[in-house]
C-alpha cells in the first residue's frame, strides 16, 4: 500500500536532506593551514659574506620545514579520522605524510616535495637573476607568479650559478638565460636574487641550468637581494645591453 502523497513527499524531503547532509560529511575534510616562511634579505651583504648569509638562511629554512612537516602530519591525520567517520576510503595524498611538500592544498592538485639535497652544492641552493620589480612580489606573495614569461617562458629558470661566485658577471647571467631562448634578457635586467630549493617538479637541463615544468602555486622563497655589480666598463668585450654597448 502507497503512503498519502503528502507522506511520500515528506519522505523524498527527508531523503533530500539525508543526502545532502552525506554529500556535506563526505567533502568536509579538515582545513589546512601551513606554516608561512618569511623569506632573508641579503640586500647589502657583500660578496665575500654572501654564502655565509646564505647558509644561515638556509639553517633558518631548514628550521622552518620542521614546522611544515608537523602540520602535514597533523592534517593527515585529522583526515583519516575524518575519513573513517564519513566511510570514506582513503585518498592518496603522495608524500604529505613522509616529506615536506610546498603545496598550501593538499586537497587539490600535485603534492611537490621540497628536495633540500639535489644540488651538488652548499649551500644546495638554486637561483633565479631577475629584476628587483619583480622580485618583491614574488617574496610578498610566496610564489613565482609575477615574473614574465621574458624570463620564465612557460617555466621557470634557475640555475646552479651563485651571487657569490668569484666569477659571476651580468655577461655569465644573462648568457645562461639566452641558452634557454630568453634572447631578449640583459645585463639590466639581472638586478636581483632569488634563492630556492628545487622540488620533484624540477629538471636538470645541463650545464647548472634546472627549469620547473610550471610557474603557478606556492613557493618558498630562501632568501633574496640585490646584487651588487662593478660599474658600467668602457672596454669593447663587456657583454652589449639592450640599448648597445655600455
Amino acid at each position: 500500500m502507497h503512503p498519502p502523497h503528502n507522506q511520500l513527499s515528506s519522505f523524498y524531503i527527508n531523503q533530500t536532506l539525508i543526502f545532502h547532509h552525506t554529500f556535506t560529511m563526505a567533502d568536509n575534510y579538515p582545513t589546512y593551514t601551513r606554516p608561512s616562511f618569511d623569506s632573508i634579505c641579503l640586500t647589502g651583504l657583500p660578496k665575500n659574506e654572501l654564502c655565509e648569509g646564505l647558509k644561515g638562511a638556509v639553517k633558518k629554512y631548514r628550521a622552518y620545514l620542521k614546522q611544515v612537516m608537523k602540520a602535514q602530519v597533523k592534517w593527515l591525520a585529522e583526515a583519516r579520522i575524518h575519513e573513517q567517520a564519513a566511510g570514506l576510503p582513503p585518498r592518496d595524498f603522495g608524500a604529505l605524510e613522509t616529506l615536506p611538500c610546498m603545496t598550501a592544498t593538499p586537497m587539490f592538485g600535485y603534492r611537490e616535495t621540497i628536495e633540500l639535497n639535489r644540488i651538488p652544492a652548499d649551500p644546495a641552493l638554486l637561483y633565479a637573476y631577475l629584476p628587483t620589480e619583480f622580485v618583491q612580489p614574488c617574496v610578498e606573495n610566496r610564489n613565482l607568479e609575477a615574473v614574465p614569461t621574458k624570463y620564465f617562458p612557460g617555466v621557470v629558470l634557475a640555475f646552479e650559478l651563485s651571487p657569490y661566485d668569484p666569477w659571476i658577471t651580468p655577461k655569465s647571467v644573462v648568457s645562461k638565460y639566452q641558452q634557454q631562448g630568453c634572447n631578449t634578457v640583459w645585463r639590466e635586467d639581472v638586478q636581483s636574487f632569488l634563492a630556492i630549493f628545487p622540488t620533484d617538479r624540477f629538471t636538470a637541463e645541463g650545464d647548472g641550468t634546472w627549469t620547473r615544468c610550471i610557474t603557478r602555486g606556492h613557493f618558498d622563497i630562501v632568501a633574496h637581494g640585490e646584487m651588487s655589480w662593478p660599474g658600467p666598463s668602457t672596454s669593447n668585450t663587456d657583454w652589449p645591453t639592450a640599448t648597445g654597448w655600455e
